[in-house]
């Protein structure tokens, strides 16, 4: 039996962000039975379930031609037609209006669709290759990774964007599903930009075009090819796929990225353009996702592979697929001198910062915060902090020490470079799904080193990470810069409670209540209202204005407001945690410890260079 798809999606109504969906599944032979067809429930790069068929509205059946049975079956899924029948079709409209990297967003300017949260699949029959026609509104472009099929305009078809005058309908192939669902569609008011790195044409497409002037795109343009070579040199200096296409839109509504075999989605704050930081962060963001095409879409887990789309997928390695891509994001910018040495350090101590003021990083290991992704990393509470780590960060901070290890045990002779290559020659290149019990003898086969105490501090298990330890090695250390007691020009105080707040309507409530910290001991809880310290009233809602007159294991009266009730507790307040850390150089470090500094950071640490 062979059976063959069909989409046709026409934006429906801009404004109402409606998409009108038609499927058609054609088969060689009479069905034995009904079709089951599913939509997905989640799109890899983004591991949460996200139930894209809640969207889904009017699906109506036809068999032959003829008005058929379409029962939903489970939340996701729909029986559809009958015996004997050979074309079975659906029609459904889908409700669009998410704008994120990983959901569909249509508007009067333009419709993002993403194939997880579009297509229906048949249950079964998930390498059925597909065709797709897309209507494209009057004065629109359109721009896919998908490669065209044919035109009804051109004889051939079109090898990058165009605007046509009127309506017209362009057709699109997929190899099968998983090709249709690493391929986003975005039609509408775009700016398409092609730049050729390796010979291979890269698009870039922005949308609105009004949100970025000329000589901010000139300068993403010219600064994405240069990330390009800096990347594709790690990998043997080879591009793995034929063509790129970048979707960046530009809205202050969200910030994120979507990873793809030969594309990406973005989403970025326009008036990051205008800032050294914004604009640092937004060339970080376009490093990630393309580091993605190797790492994570070709050198691939076994626990994603093969994609199954109606449940988790899991895996214990996303410390290594997502955070070793985070350290790398940075480290692009660095070796290809985008950022300077000292912002790439000032980022890094960022993490550490980042990763250090969270209490998860005591209860939960990276193998687990990885396996845990479904849920905890995309389902945040008021217990996240408390119990969970990010592998992102925690992922990437650990991916920069075991580089800086790696670098000092082989006296500078390996690195984390040579177990990305080691990656690519073994896995990636040959399409070999990366054991997820083999992580640590791959590292070690690549780097000839012995590496199974970090793994066991820092991959294995939770704790504390001694970062001066291993920093010593290129000369540096961690400075935790806490607050002058007669520096009170910024109005932070000094003690605190260890919890955070929201100001609601100028009242204090508790969002978070970091555990085994002064709040918690004194019996603070989310939710409760803090009204008063030490009996004068919380203001606006700010409790760091509160404390502002205290100072650390000063015992106060905390008067809290809960369920319509009004109490006190007495909480001994703690001094402040850093609010800033720096990686700072060593001034007598010596000649090994400045050479592999140097190698590692691409170049020589300002503190060093007068020396």
């Amino acid at each position: 039996m062979i059976l063959t798809l069909h989409h046709t999606l026409t934006v429906a109504d801009r404004h109402a962000h409606l998409l009108s969906v038609e499927t058609t599944i054609r088969c060689d032979i009479a069905l034995p039975a009904p079709l089951v067809l599913f939509m997905p429930v989640w799109t890899p790069g983004s591991y949460l379930v996200r139930e894209y068929a809640r969207h889904v509205e009017s699906l109506t059946g036809h068999a032959d031609g003829v008005p058929c049975s379409a029962v939903k079956i489970r939340k996701n899924a729909w029986r559809v037609g009958g015996v004997g029948a050979r074309e079975i079709s659906v029609r459904y409209g889908l409700y669009c209006n998410e704008l994120t990297v990983r959901t569909n967003h249509i508007d009067e300017s333009h419709a993002f669709l993403n194939g997880a949260a579009v297509f229906l699949a048949i249950d079964g029959h998930e390498a059925a290759p597909v065709t797709l026609d897309v209507v494209v509104p009057r004065g629109w472009q359109l721009i896919t990774p998908l490669e065209g099929a044919r035109h009804p305009l051109e004889p051939q078809a079109p090898t990058r964007p165009a605007t046509w005058e009127g309506e017209c309908t362009v057709r699109l192939v997929a190899r099968d599903l998983d090709m249709l669902v690493d391929s986003p569609i975005e039609l509408g008011e775009l700016r398409v930009e092609r730049i050729q790195v390796h010979d291979v044409p890269h698009d870039v497409a922005l949308w609105p075009p009004h949100r970025a002037d000329d000589a901010h795109v000139e300068a993403l343009l010219r600064d994405f090819a240069t990330i390009i070579e800096t990347e594709s040199a790690w990998f043997g200096g080879s591009l793995p796929y034929a063509r790129y296409t970048l979707l960046l839109h530009l809205s202050p509504r969200a910030r994120g990225g979507l990873e793809h075999r030969s594309s990406a989605s973005l989403i970025a704050n326009p008036s990051g353009l205008a800032t050294r930081e914004g604009y640092l962060d937004l060339l970080s963001l376009v490093a990630h996702e393309l580091f993605h095409s190797w790492n994570v879409k070709r050198i691939r887990p076994a626990g994603l592979s093969p994609y199954r789309y109606q449940e988790e997928n899991y895996t214990r390695l996303l410390w290594w697929f997502e955070g070793a891509t985070s350290y790398y994001d940075w480290r692009t910018l660095r070796v290809s001198k985008l950022c300077t040495v000292e912002e790439y350090l000032d980022h890094l101590a960022g993490e550490i910062l980042a990763v250090d003021g969270v209490h998860g990083r005591l209860v939960q290991a990276l193998e687990e915060a990885s396996f845990d992704a479904w849920i905890k990393l995309y389902r945040p509470d008021e217990n996240t902090e408390n119990s969970s780590v990010s592998y992102y960060r925690k992922g990437e901070v650990v991916c920069a020490l075991l580089d800086i290890e790696i670098r000092a045990r082989s006296s500078g002779r390996a690195s984390l470079d040579d177990v990305l290559l080691h990656l690519w020659e073994n896995y990636g290149k040959v399409q070999t799904p990366v054991p997820e019990d083999r992580i640590q003898a791959i590292f070690e086969e690549a780097t000839h080193l012995a590496l199974g105490d970090l793994f066991d501090t820092w991959i294995r298990s939770p704790g504390e990470i001694d970062y001066d330890k291993t920093l010593a090695h290129v000369g540096m250390r961690v400075d935790r810069e806490r607050r002058d007691p007669k520096d009170r020009a910024d109005k932070k105080p000094r003690a605190t409670l260890g919890v955070r707040a929201r100001s609601e309507g100028g009242r204090a409530i508790v969002a978070v209540v970091a555990r085994g910290r002064a709040g918690q001991l004194a019996g603070i809880d989310t939710g409760d209202e803090i009204i008063a310290i030490g009996g004068r009233r919380v203001e606006t809602g700010s409790l760091d204005a509160a404390l502002g007159a205290y100072e650390p294991l000063e015992e106060v009266d905390i008067t809290i407001g809960r369920d319509g009730r009004i109490f006190t507790r007495k909480a001994r307040l703690e001094e402040a945690r850093p609010e800033k850390i720096r990686i700072s150089a060593l001034a007598d470090a010596v000649g090994t410890q400045r050479a592999l500094a140097q190698a590692w950071l691409s170049g020589v640490h300002p503190a060093w260079s007068a020396s």
